[in-house]
């Protein structure tokens, strides 16, 4: 949510970032030859070691080291280093070994750009420079980049700073030369930083350039431009490359507006920058125009040609629309006078050109009156509309400017507005108490959730101002953009700190809810089960038993009872402690003592019932004494029921629950076993039947060439799981089935309904087993076509790439033979290789058609690609013949 403002990098965040670029440059050789990497660069090459190492690896020659770790090794050792670049020819000025051994750190940044500049850029670039007898690297990448992102409207290379900073130069020389790894129209659409990140990775992945530049030091107003420059000629070393002298001549008339932003003026080196050179060069390559003796033709081509694009010029300028009211389309008007303006710019020379060359045949005095008076008109209305179409744009500009500054102005306002408005919506948010009741709670969450969406509204307006325009003119001065730096960073923290206050807020609301609900359902589900077991209690006999049968069924139902009290005191437990967590969230003390009476309730019900049951208990103690049984059977009931000691009144509640009463003997048709069984078989058979439904469900009908899989292997997971869970209870299920057979059978009761249960339940299960590993099976044959048709249009794809080169190149004719056979060459070398995985593919075809009732759509898909493989590959064979000859 952090907004960010651009801002023009200080001399010492230069250093930084050309000390990282220049690091991760020397690490990236480094690697190669597998030497450790340089972590501080400062400190690590004071002593010449790690310098020599690299020069090592640049000449190819071994440079011996002195092994000491004085001062006195380490001057020696980058004394070396000076020497070995004297003899390589590069000029260092300035530069002394004690600069290096101390750690300057400009005259360490200063060493290291002459040796990149020697070994890197002028090494990439020296056969284009000498075809072209160039002696201006900068001239020539900067030719290269102008030809290379000539059709993107959207680019406009004129520096190796600003021009930069967006991230759409770097793609678009990318994409020029490789548009089938990805899509221009994506790249538009993302900001600077995400655009710098991308064609990093692509360069990464695909062309294997080391990430030298970070995309957070690019994406600022002044990018650093040594740095640039190093990355790009590491693309140009790769990517195809064509400069001519008219490219050069182009870049020759540049607007020059940018010379003092450019210009780090730190290092008297010997590479003159890129404008320096221009001035010089312009006298060795004179224009038509500039020639010492002037001839009247000369002078009315250069001016038809000034003229003709005049008028272009001035009918582009009438074609722009009238300034907006929306600050996006104005940020765009804006953006595209500003290119309007550098063209403007360009031309002013050749403008100038055209007019002293007309003052020039005038003072000559070889023309007749007539020459000489038309040519006066001629420059009076050059001059004139140039001049008319000079201001104009330069008042457009400051319109646009002011324009665009109101415009945001305005949104920062209206956002700072926004914001007051909503911290105080928090505010009174936050000096409510919480809810005194789920439903107040969730009327609490639905006006959170209109917060949040406010926000998401808010959020469209925010993206916006991380992109605002900041223009310095020479009134406003740096003041103005340090003001609004302020101002942006100030709204940027406000807007954070609601973004997470927000966040945080919905994270507590939704947990009480939870908890609460949680609270409430289990109070209802005990306040259900304590009726119940008050209900099974009024209904023991305790007294005037008929006979001692009678007497055991009253002793078992109590001792029943007794079990479950002690099982489901935990669940009492627990319940008290949710219940203390949901008050202590909620910090309300209504809500608090309401949950209290609630479970004190509780607690009273289920006290009164231990009490019961141990009257109960009692009474029926006594009787045993007076139904008057034989010694075996007294002994019998006595045992069956040590309740007395057993049930404690009132337990206090950090007790553990009683224990269990000893097993006793089943009673003969004892109706809670059957019950139990009925229970838990239903429970088995409509688990069954569900699960069956959810396989079904999941089940591949038919298999396609492409698939996602993972929902169906997710729900598979949810019923293995369960099936686990289940398969305990079938087991449980299976003994007391058993022992309930026993039971029955030896009371003579009839058996046939628990058998045909059982065996409904044994088949079902094993019918979900079958059908759990059957659409597994399915699942896991449709991924293994997901593979093998990924891989198939993988290959396709460089088919295509193939057939495109063919026809390009059958196309175009602008390459010399022996070139394009080499590309030729190339292209058949990459198709060969890959053979290998056409193998792979025709083995993976035979495996997946060996599985029983294959789709045929397997075989013909690999038929297809093969025929197109094989026309490709002719095709390429034949070409390659043709430009042997």
């Amino acid at each position: 949510h952090s907004l960010f403002s651009s801002h023009f990098l200080s001399s010492d965040e230069h250093n930084d970032v050309q000390k990282k670029t220049f690091t991760k440059w020397i690490n990236a050789r480094f690697s190669k030859s597998g030497k450790p990497p340089v972590k501080d660069m400062f400190t690590d090459l004071k002593d010449g070691r790690k310098l020599l190492d690299l020069l090592e690896g640049l000449t190819g020659k071994p440079l011996p080291k002195e092994r000491g770790s004085t001062r006195v090794h380490a001057l020696n050792n980058v004394n070396r280093v000076l020497q070995v670049l004297h003899q390589n020819n590069v000029e260092l000025v300035n530069i002394g070994g004690t600069d290096i051994v101390d750690g300057n750190h400009k005259l360490t940044l200063g060493l290291l750009w002459s040796i990149i500049l020697h070994w890197q850029v002028k090494d990439v670039m020296k056969n284009i420079m000498s075809d072209l007898q160039q002696t201006n690297s900068e001239k020539i990448l900067l030719s290269w980049v102008r030809q290379s992102t000539r059709p993107y409207s959207q680019v406009n290379v004129l520096n190796f700073t600003t021009s930069w900073a967006d991230g759409l130069a770097f793609n678009a020389v990318i994409h020029r030369h490789k548009p089938e790894l990805f899509s221009w129209d994506k790249v538009i659409k993302m900001s600077p930083v995400e655009r710098l990140e991308h064609a990093f990775s692509i360069a990464k992945n695909h062309l294997g350039i080391e990430k030298l530049l970070d995309p957070e030091d690019v994406a600022v107003q002044l990018p650093d431009k040594k740095s640039i420059i190093m990355y790009l000629t590491s693309l140009f070393e790769v990517l195809p490359k064509q400069v001519t002298m008219e490219d050069i001549r182009e870049v020759e008339t540049l607007p020059r507006r940018y010379k003092q932003e450019c210009e780090d003026g730190e290092f008297n080196m010997q590479q003159v920058s890129l404008e320096e050179e221009q001035g010089s060069s312009r006298a060795e390559t004179p224009s038509t125009v500039t020639e010492v003796d002037m001839d009247l033709d000369s002078y009315q081509v250069a001016l038809e040609e000034v003229l003709t694009w005049l008028l272009s010029a001035e009918d582009a300028f009438r074609e722009q629309e009238e300034i907006s009211g929306d600050v996006e389309e104005v940020k765009e008007q804006f953006s595209t006078h500003e290119g309007f303006m550098m063209e403007l710019t360009a031309h002013q020379s050749s403008v100038g050109n055209v007019l002293q060359a007309g003052n020039q045949l005038v003072a000559q005095g070889n023309l007749s009156s007539e020459e000489e008076f038309e040519i006066q008109e001629q420059m009076l209305l050059l001059n004139s509309r140039w001049e008319e179409l000079r201001v104009e744009s330069m008042e457009r500009q400051s319109r646009l400017h002011d324009m665009l500054m109101e415009l945001q102005k305005q949104q920062l306002q209206q956002l700072s507005d926004w914001l007051t408005i909503t911290e105080g919506r928090i505010q009174k948010m936050e000096s409510q108490l919480l809810a005194e009741d789920l439903e107040s709670l969730q009327k609490q969450l639905e006006e959170h959730k209109s917060l949040q969406s406010d926000l998401e509204t808010e959020q469209v307006k925010v993206n916006s101002l991380t992109h605002m325009v900041v223009i310095v003119d020479e009134s406003s001065g740096e003041s103005a953009t340090a003001v609004l730096e302020e101002q942006l960073q100030r709204l940027g923290e406000r807007w954070t700190a609601v973004c997470r206050w927000t966040e945080e807020r919905r994270v507590k609301l939704q947990e009480i809810q939870l908890l609460w609900q949680e609270l409430l359902e289990e109070q209802c589900l005990l306040k259900a089960w304590l009726t119940e077991k008050e209900e099974a209690l009024s209904k023991v006999q305790t007294s005037n038993f008929k006979d001692q049968t009678d007497l055991s069924v009253n002793v078992r139902k109590l001792a029943i009872l007794k079990e479950d009290m002690g099982m489901k005191r935990q669940t009492l437990d627990q319940l008290n402690e949710l219940g203390q967590d949901v008050a202590q969230i909620l910090g309300n003390g209504r809500a608090s003592s309401k949950i209290d009476q609630d479970q004190e309730e509780l607690t009273q019900r289920w006290d009164s019932l231990v009490q019961k049951l141990e009257d109960y208990s009692n009474q029926v103690t006594q009787a045993v004494g007076s139904v008057g049984m034989s010694q075996v059977s007294q002994k019998t009931a006595v045992e069956a029921m040590p309740l007395k000691e057993q049930v404690v009144v009132k337990q206090s509640r950090q007790e553990l629950p009683p224990p269990p009463p000893p097993k006793k003997r089943q009673i003969p048709g004892d109706s809670e076993a059957k019950k139990k069984f009925d229970a838990e078989s239903a429970e088995l058979l409509n688990w069954i039947s569900k699960s069956k439904s959810a396989i079904q469900a999941t089940d591949i009908k038919e298999y396609k060439k492409m698939r996602e899989t993972s929902n169906m292997k997710e729900k598979l997971k949810v019923i293995e799981k369960e099936r686990v869970e289940k398969s305990q209870k079938l087991d449980e299920l299976k003994r007391s089935g058993h022992v309930l057979l026993d039971q029955m059978g030896k009371e003579g009761l009839s058996t046939v309904d628990i058998k045909t249960v059982m065996e409904k339940i044994l088949s079902g299960w094993k019918d979900v087993v079958q059908h759990l590993e059957e659409v597994a099976r399915k699942i896991k044959y449709q991924e293994d076509l997901n593979a093998y048709f990924k891989e198939m249009s993988e290959l396709e794809k460089t088919l295509t790439e193939k057939d495109g080169w063919l026809k390009n190149d059958t196309s175009s004719a602008s390459q010399p033979s022996a070139v394009l056979k080499d590309l030729c060459q190339r292209e058949l070398t990459h198709l060969v290789s890959l053979n290998p995985r056409l193998e792979h593919l025709k083995a993976t075809c035979k495996a997946l058609t060996s599985q029983p009732m294959p789709p045929n759509f397997i075989e013909e898909s690999l038929n297809g690609f093969l025929d197109h493989f094989k026309l490709t590959h002719q095709k390429l064979e034949e070409r390659h013949q043709q430009l042997k000859k």
